[in-house]
């Protein structure tokens, strides 16, 4: 992989990464994700799990195994926050 692919990978990745962190950090300020949709998160680890495998099938892609690797923790972050927040919405 030469520099210049490297560096537009870990520039995307950056990108990528960031943009599910308001995401999450709104979460868990508001303590609401009533309106995240469950479907929408498993599509994202869908997504996520195809690009790792594509990655890993194309020679190592570092920046996409890393991009996709915590992009699928992140988005279980997202799935765990929605499913806790929900319960305690039915149970209050």
């Amino acid at each position: 992989m030469n520099m210049e692919t490297m560096v537009a990978g870990t520039i995307a990745t950056i990108f990528t990464i960031s943009m599910q962190l308001p995401q999450i950090y709104h979460s868990i300020n508001r303590r609401k994700t009533k309106d995240i949709s469950m479907l929408h998160l498993v599509l994202c680890m869908l997504n996520h799990i195809c690009w790792l495998i594509y990655a890993i099938l194309d020679n190592i892609n570092i920046p996409l195994i890393i991009c996709d690797s915590v992009c699928i923790i992140l988005t279980i972050v997202m799935v765990f926050l929605k499913r806790y927040y929900d319960k305690l919405i039915v149970t209050v």
